[in-house]
């Protein structure tokens, strides 16, 4: 390889990195102006035209947005509600997944295709029907109905599993069944092992759904078992109905922290798995 070629190819590769550096800034601004916000005063927050640096760092926000509601609580409430409906929801979809991807039933592409056609229903389309339907049973201000939904398998889920578990060679499956091995025990002693980045993947899609959501707590929960988003929202206004922007920016820092931590941790699973389940091997 002559020197040129080497030059060139060095070129490239400065290139392209001093792109992701610059994307990589971009994407940080939204972050960085949130942590700046929260360190401001109230009136910083409100003047015109904005004001980038505070005069001085405003730490006392935090200190407020963990006492004046009960922070801990309802941050408790919403990572209990998210493992409440995340842990049935993978056991579910897996099970779900494994059937479309190695049974041979009667039916089964039909029912495929409405797991597909359920994936083009926005949620918020039947909280009114799924409402009447939980209050009959007596079920709104519980954790119940995310233990319910859970078990009911997200269809997305299902099929990000199908999609994985269609990759994995049916020579292992054969095989392990030649030994003697039920259908279950495929799956929980050879798909289950070999599938840890859609796993993971499910596991962070899942969490942070119920984590971030905000409409269905509002609607069925209330009191001191809803979730720390919908306590924000009416947590941080004075007696005069003042939102105190800043004090619930601080809250908002703290409250991405896990979903950062999460994305840092699963980063390289959850590439992999959404890769492998749509078809790209990466």
């Amino acid at each position: 390889m002559s020197g040129i070629d080497i030059n060139i190819k060095l070129l490239k590769k400065s290139l392209f990195y001093t792109l992701l550096i610059i994307l990589a800034v971009i994407f940080m601004i939204p972050l960085f102006w949130l942590v700046l916000c929260s360190l401001k005063t109230q009136q910083e927050m409100v003047t015109l035209p904005p004001i980038f640096l505070p005069k001085k760092f405003q730490f006392m926000n935090y200190f407020l947005a963990l006492t004046k509601i009960n922070y801990l609580g309802y941050l408790r409430n919403t990572i209990v509600l998210s493992m409440i409906y995340t842990i049935p929801g993978i056991i579910t979809a897996s099970i779900f997944g494994y059937a479309f991807a190695r049974f041979r039933v009667p039916g089964k592409n039909f029912f495929f295709y409405v797991v597909i056609i359920l994936l083009m229903i926005p949620p918020v389309s039947v909280m009114i029907p799924e409402y009447m339907f939980f209050a009959k049973l007596k079920l709104i201000n519980t954790y119940y109905i995310w233990l319910l939904w859970g078990m009911g398998a997200n269809p997305l889920f299902i099929y990000l599993f199908r999609q994985f578990f269609s990759y994995i060679p049916k020579e292992l499956e054969e095989a392990a069944i030649l030994d003697g091995c039920s259908r279950m025990g495929v799956l929980f002693r050879i798909f289950i092992p070999l599938s840890k980045p859609v796993f993971i993947t499910v596991f962070i899609l899942s969490f942070l759904w119920v984590y971030g959501d905000f409409m269905a707590p509002v609607i069925f929960l209330s009191g001191q078992k809803t979730t720390l988003p919908v306590a924000m929202t009416t947590g941080y206004v004075i007696r005069s109905g003042i939102l105190l922007v800043n004090v619930l920016l601080a809250g908002v820092v703290i409250y991405v922290i896990p979903v950062l931590l999460i994305f840092a941790f699963g980063q390289k699973y959850y590439v992999r798995g959404l890769l492998s389940s749509s078809g790209v091997k990466g």
